[in-house]
């Protein structure tokens, strides 16, 4: 507040003190009294402008936390809490529970295969066959019937048509199909050559009563 002398009329000689005040939208000295400002119209008895605040810096969006299946090129089999798959050079084995990259990896060889499947059955016993990812090979594990593929060979699925040989040869057509596509597909081959020797045995049975 700021106290301005008026010197009153010219013949009065008299002195006034004003009472001054800044105007809170304008800033300019006004009559400590005035209700309204003569410079910017403004009216004094409304609350005074709410003073702004300053505007918050701008933050980067933080990136999204880390994903289960880092690294991974495709799966092979999935467990209740673990996954078995592949990366560009190397077997994994990630764990649903931790996101990142692979619990445990192993060499992209078939020694590697044999050592990732042997330690995912002990952690997954009742895994189930995926092959979801990015695409390529999807590795089956060994069986006592056969050798894993090769590391970098694509594993090729077994023809519907090679259940011809058991059902129209009987056994030997299922020992056929046995031998040939038991490196492949361990179980279709074991079933083919159990097919064949049914069938086999169904056609004995029948001939030794003469129903045929």
């Amino acid at each position: 507040m700021k106290l301005l002398l008026d010197g009153g009329s010219a013949g009065g000689g008299s002195i006034n003190l004003l009472r001054m005040k800044k105007c809170p939208y304008c800033a300019e000295d006004i009559k400590d009294e005035a209700i309204k400002c003569r410079y910017c119209g403004s009216d004094l008895l409304a609350p005074p402008p709410a003073t702004s605040q300053p505007s918050q810096p701008y933050q980067e969006t933080q990136p999204a936390g880390r994903q289960v299946g880092e690294g991974a090129v495709q799966f092979s089999h999935s467990g209740m809490r673990y996954l078995l798959g592949y990366g560009t050079d190397y077997f994994g084995i990630w764990d649903r529970n931790v996101p990142g990259g692979a619990a445990q990896r192993f060499p992209r060889t078939d020694d590697g295969w044999r050592a990732a499947w042997s330690a995912y059955v002990s952690l997954e016993p009742n895994n189930v066959a995926v092959g979801v990812g990015g695409g390529g090979v999807e590795y089956r594990p060994p069986s006592s019937a056969g050798s894993p593929p090769s590391a970098g060979a694509p594993a090729r699925p077994v023809s519907a048509a090679w259940w011809a040989l058991p059902i129209l040869l009987g056994a030997l057509g299922g020992i056929i199909a046995w031998a040939v596509t038991r490196g492949r597909d361990s179980r279709m081959a074991r079933n083919m050559l159990i097919t064949g020797l049914v069938v086999t045995a169904v056609l004995g049975v029948l001939r030794a009563t003469g129903s045929l």
